[in-house]
């Protein structure tokens, strides 16, 4: 099952609704609920639909399924007819991994020291930092450099903390496509002198920019996700191929990245965690994201997460 945020533009309706994909069709949560005479509030938001949990999961499942036997006017819309939007408009928690590729690390003139000498390395990103596919990527006069990193995203299903990796498998809802631009430099450092601390503010600065989350198109739930382990990724800027790789490159899985960092935060539905990006990156080969571009980033099974770039 695929669960969406989008629009229903065709009709002049801004309010967000939750979806179901089915091939080219987007049905209506709430209202294939209300007209099973089920909980409509069920759709209220992709974030109450997980936090609902299995309940919500088999009533969508039996609603879908009869809409679809039994068609009605307004259950259910073409693609072409909406606009995606973010699958979580605003995570609860929006954590990213740094460093879980090999290829990646020594890419950046760093050095692979092996599994068994690390941790996961986690920071976050602000609501304001998504976006969906089609959207935008803007790009500040305070960025100097904006590069593409695309990686798989776990949306969490179930409230949990102080997990084992095996647990934590089992809070996984799904999961989704995300970006994680990045400004590699900053022109706001040109004319100060160096102070301790300001490479690590910088590269935190560097994440946190409106438009620098881009997420999508939609959560593919996991019961349609049997291998996450060995989904190829690609991403093209300006249709050259830049990022080819396989999630199994990871250092830590996710379940060992949630594992970890539910020792620090209690993970909730519709928490979002990134699991970092491989190799490829375009500061390594020096070419930057620039008004006009075009990023596209697929992950198999997963959907294709497409992006323009502006000037801010």
């Amino acid at each position: 099952m695929k669960l969406a945020t989008y629009q229903h533009t065709a009709a002049n309706d801004r309010a967000d609704r939750v979806g179901i994909v089915m091939g080219e069709q987007v049905y209506d949560l709430a209202a294939c609920l209300a007209a099973q005479g089920a909980d409509a509030g069920l759709a209220s938001s992709t974030m109450a639909f997980l936090a609902a949990g299995e309940a919500a999961l088999e009533a969508a499942q039996m609603a879908v399924a009869r809409a679809g036997v039994q068609p009605r006017p307004g259950l259910a819309h073409p693609l072409s007819a909406v606009k995606l939007r973010p699958p979580l408009p605003c995570p609860g928690k929006l954590l990213c991994l740094a460093g879980n590729y090999a290829e990646h690390i020594q890419e950046g003139g760093g050095k692979f020291v092996g599994k068994e000498k690390m941790i996961p390395r986690f920071f976050s990103k602000p609501c304001t930092s998504v976006i969906a596919t089609g959207d935008a990527i803007r790009i500040p006069a305070s960025t100097a450099f904006a590069d593409w990193e695309l990686e798989l995203a776990v949306v969490i299903g179930k409230t949990g903390r102080d997990l084992t990796p095996e647990q934590a498998a089992g809070h996984i809802a799904g999961y989704t496509i995300f970006n994680d631009i990045s400004a590699r430099e900053l022109t706001f450092r040109q004319d100060l002198p160096q102070q301790q601390g300001d490479y690590y503010f910088d590269w935190l600065v560097g994440k946190w920019l409106d438009t620098f989350g881009p997420m999508g198109p939609w959560i593919t739930l996991k019961d349609e996700v049997p291998h996450p382990d060995r989904l190829a990724m690609k991403l093209w800027h300006n249709g050259t191929l830049q990022q080819d790789a396989n999630t199994g490159q990871m250092i830590f899985s996710p379940a060992e990245a949630i594992a970890f960092i539910s020792q620090f935060v209690t993970l909730h539905p519709g928490d979002l965690i990134s699991t970092g990006t491989p190799a490829g990156v375009g500061h390594a080969k020096k070419v930057r994201l620039h008004p006009g571009d075009t990023i596209r980033g697929e992950i198999e099974g997963l959907g294709v997460l497409e992006n323009p770039v502006e000037a801010w």
